[in-house]
This record gives C-alpha cells, sequence and structure tokens, in this order.
C-alpha cells in the first residue's frame, strides 16, 4: 500500500509553501495522508520516503536555512534500520528527525516515519504503510 506523491522543487517556494495550493509543506503532508487513508482504508500511512534532497527540502521548510536538524533516517543495506542509524548519529553533526507527527490526527502520537531513499527519483515522495515492520519500529503507532 503506497501512494506516490510529486515532490519537485519548483513547485515550492524556499519558505515550503506549494505554489499552486498556497499550503505550507505540513498541511501538504495532512493531504498526503488524507489521500492515503482514503485510498487504504482503515489503514493510515506511517512511513514519508523520498531522495536525501527531497528531505534536505524538507529539513530547510521546518527548520529554516541552517538547520541544526536533519530529517530522515537512511536506508540500511535497503532496510529500515533503527539501531544503525541511531549509532551513526552519535557521529554525525546534526541531530536526526526519525519521524514527523501526524497531520491526519493532530497527533505526535501517531508518526510518520521519515526515510531517505538514494534510489528514489529526487522529484517525488512516497507515502506508505508499514504494518508488518511496527515490531521493528518502536515508534510506529
Amino acid at each position: 500500500m503506497e501512494i506516490l506523491i510529486p515532490f519537485k522543487k519548483s513547485d515550492d517556494t524556499k519558505d515550503g509553501t506549494h505554489i499552486t495550493s498556497d499550503k505550507f509543506i505540513l498541511e501538504l503532508q495532512r493531504d498526503w495522508e488524507e489521500l492515503f487513508h482514503n485510498k487504504f482504508k482503515p489503514f493510515y500511512a506511517n512511513v514519508l520516503e523520498g531522495h536525501p534532497n527531497a528531505m534536505k527540502r524538507l529539513t530547510q521548510f521546518i527548520e529554516g536555512k541552517n538547520p541544526e536538524y536533519d530529517y530522515g533516517m537512511e536506508l540500511i543495506d535497503g532496510e529500515i534500520d533503527i539501531d544503525t542509524n541511531l549509532a551513526i548519529e552519535n557521529y554525525s553533526t546534526t541531530k536526526t528527525i526519525y519521524a514527523i507527527g501526524s497531520q491526519l490526527h493532530n497527533d505526535e502520537d501517531n508518526p510518520l516515519s521519515l526515510v531517505k531513499n538514494e534510489n528514489y527519483p529526487n522529484f517525488k515522495n512516497k507515502v506508505y504503510s508499514v504494518s508488518d515492520q511496527k515490531d521493528k519500529l518502536p515508534f510506529l503507532s
């Protein structure tokens, strides 16, 4: 279960406002979550995956020009591996944001994991559910 979301750099202003809809990135996230839920009821999205450059734009939209945070964990051998990401973070100059609160639920307790995938196009994001991996991701509801 997944939906592909266009996320072209040219579609947004530098501060994260979508040019066509005039919505900030977090409002768009709500739209993406709602689209997913409406398509796959009763399921909700719990992962937002994108190219590292797309995640960098997300970081800058939310945190500003010189962020101390980095949104999105790295895929390790094609898998979500929170333990390895936490170990990598020990050597990083920035702190990683691993998940973002659901905008659909207005609730930090229903997060979407943020995942970087270098093999994914720079101009799209993917929203999906990984209910079979909940045991591997302690922050998923």
